[in-house]
């Protein structure tokens, strides 16, 4: 049994050029809360949990069949955070998907997930990058908007069943498999 989700992953160059943009809007200086480490910033499509290596199989054989777009763009631009900035436990970059790339491949892989014996996703879609947890939550309505805007590009070229592990401080993610778009 793993802990498991599918994500769109950065590439080295994606995550590179956002800390960069962080650091020079100001926003690595003032973001508070714990950070999510560079090497694990993704977009969750969908949380899977403990599942049997049987189901993961089975889930990304049927998203193999079903997954018939093909790569896109979307942006992260700026902060934000949940689930109000006045009262944020995280800290993110919304997406902006114009084609709604995002939607599309979260719900296919909700039908994938559903196919592998779980049951549909109850909670919204809600496509973001998480940077920092916050505990306990705090109002950051001033770090927000003293961030200079900015817009970084992110390439959505494969869906990342991704695993995730407890290391001392913290977490780490380990790509299993993927599945190019």
């Amino acid at each position: 049994m793993a802990n498991l989700f599918l994500a769109v992953d950065l590439s080295d160059d994606e995550r590179h050029a956002l800390a960069a943009i962080l650091g020079d809007s100001g926003a690595s200086d003032v973001v508070p809360g714990r950070r999510v480490p560079i090497e694990n910033w993704h977009m969750t499509l969908r949380f899977l949990g403990e599942i049997t290596e049987v189901q993961a199989e089975t889930g990304m054989a049927r998203l193999d069949d079903t997954l018939t777009m093909g790569p896109g763009r979307i942006w992260l631009d700026g902060l934000g955070a949940f689930p109000k900035v006045s009262k944020a436990s995280v800290i993110h970059c919304p997406v902006r998907d114009p084609a709604g790339l995002l939607d599309v491949l979260a719900a296919t892989c909700d039908e994938a997930a559903v196919d592998a014996g779980f049951e549909h996703e109850d909670r919204p879609f809600m496509p973001h990058m998480t940077l920092a947890r916050v505990r306990p939550p705090v109002d950051v309505r001033r770090t927000i908007a003293g961030v200079e805007p900015f817009s970084v590009p992110v390439d959505v070229i494969c869906v990342t069943l991704m695993r995730s592990r407890s290391v001392r401080g913290g977490v780490s993610y380990d790509r299993v498999q993927r599945i190019e778009l």
